[in-house]
């Protein structure tokens, strides 16, 4: 398989960093904030093949900012006020390729009080390299800084091209006996897009639960399947030698493979027309992007949480689109703060793709009230 590579779609300078170099000469600065930690229990577990999770855990920085001098350039009207309130979320997940929940209080322990009191610049950003779950919560907030004083949404400052409408995947957890049951209430829901988690069981077992179901579903609902990197070549080789003649019906698989090479990939998605796709691989092993000419799969998962943020997860889409690769994003299981600046991100990138952010409703609070999602749409 291969990518073309499109020069022309080689974007110039975007219209975000055009405003953020904007916002940056301006004097920006925080005068107050907080640091709330949370700990959310899921309704039941999210199972992978390598772990379990009961409770999310995370951080809510709440930062004060406030503007001097003159209204921005690029703003047309008057502003109604000069101080602004704004939440960020630090969801980490080591799994994925973040860091900890304690290294991170650690970090904005020690980073915010030095914060307060001076402007908001990009070098903050630029250092946070290995805090990727960190550097999304401030990220956030200044995203949010800046929708307030140039009033766009930040889909719009992502994209002023940006779509209002998000497709997204219903996640319905293990392919368990109760796997089809779950899969019609997502159906009857409205989603035309399932998620549904392998990897948990013997590899003929689970061909067979799927192939069950998917004979006894709509044939126009796609299935979205994620291995978490659970089995070998041949493995691989086997499910989708199973399933050939649903093909059509399968949207993706996502990390098949207990350990990622880069010709095992190659080899596996030039014999199916079914997408395979990298996710926590290209997370953890750092792929550099300049790789993209050469990637060995159809499609890439991006979690803004591990990429370090919305801005470089917009640019690593839009890098993979240029080579012709599919790109997905997905929550990794935020609280409202985090699913609503993650939904503009997936209207950003506007791809007609299924996101996975319908994650809410895995857990029993989301702090805040995520988007509202109808019949497998969010609209903003």
């Amino acid at each position: 398989m291969s990518h073309q590579h499109d020069k022309s779609r080689q974007p110039n300078k975007s219209s975000i960093d055009s405003l953020m170099d904007d916002f940056f000469d301006k004097n920006f600065t925080i005068t107050d904030y907080q640091l709330i930690p949370y700990n959310l229990r899921l309704k039941t577990p999210w199972k992978t093949s390598s772990s379990s999770l009961s409770y999310r855990q995370g951080l809510l920085v709440k930062l004060t900012g406030s503007l001097a001098g003159k209204k921005p350039l690029a703003s047309r009207k008057p502003l109604a006020k000069r101080k602004f309130s704004v939440t960020g979320e630090c969801a980490p997940m080591p799994e994925i390729g973040t860091e900890s929940i304690a290294q991170a209080q650690d970090f904005l322990y020690k980073k915010l009080p030095a914060l307060k009191n001076s402007m908001f610049n990009k070098q903050l950003l630029s250092a946070m390299k290995h805090f990727p779950a960190c550097r999304f919560a401030l990220e956030s907030a200044l995203l949010q800084f800046m929708s307030s004083l140039y009033n766009k949404s930040i889909a719009q400052l992502l994209n002023p091209q940006c779509e209002l409408k998000v497709k997204t995947n219903s996640m319905i957890g293990p392919l368990d006996e109760s796997v089809i049951s779950r899969a019609e209430q997502a159906q009857l829901q409205g989603f035309k897009c399932i998620k549904i988690k392998l990897g948990m069981g013997d590899i003929k077992t689970e061909a067979k639960r799927l192939v069950h179901l998917l004979t006894n579903i709509s044939a126009s609902t796609l299935i979205r399947l994620d291995a978490n990197k659970s089995w070998s070549s041949e493995e691989t080789n086997y499910l989708l030698d199973v399933l050939t003649p649903y093909q059509a019906q399968i949207d993706c698989i996502e990390e098949p493979l207990k350990n990622y090479q880069h010709e095992d990939y190659k080899v596996l998605q030039s014999q199916t027309s079914i997408a395979l796709a990298l996710d926590e691989s290209f997370s953890a092993t750092k792929i550099p992007a300049e790789q993209f000419k050469t990637f060995p799969v159809n499609r890439l998962v991006l979690k803004p949480m591990a990429q370090g943020g919305i801005i470089n997860t917009l640019k690593l889409a839009k890098q993979a689109q240029s080579f012709n690769i599919e790109t997905v994003i997905t929550s990794s299981i935020e609280s409202g703060y985090g699913l609503w600046i993650i939904s503009h991100l997936c209207a950003a990138v506007n791809n007609n793709q299924y996101h996975g952010i319908a994650t809410g409703s895995w857990l029993e609070e989301t702090i805040i009230k995520p988007p509202e999602i109808k019949h497998g749409i969010i609209t903003l």
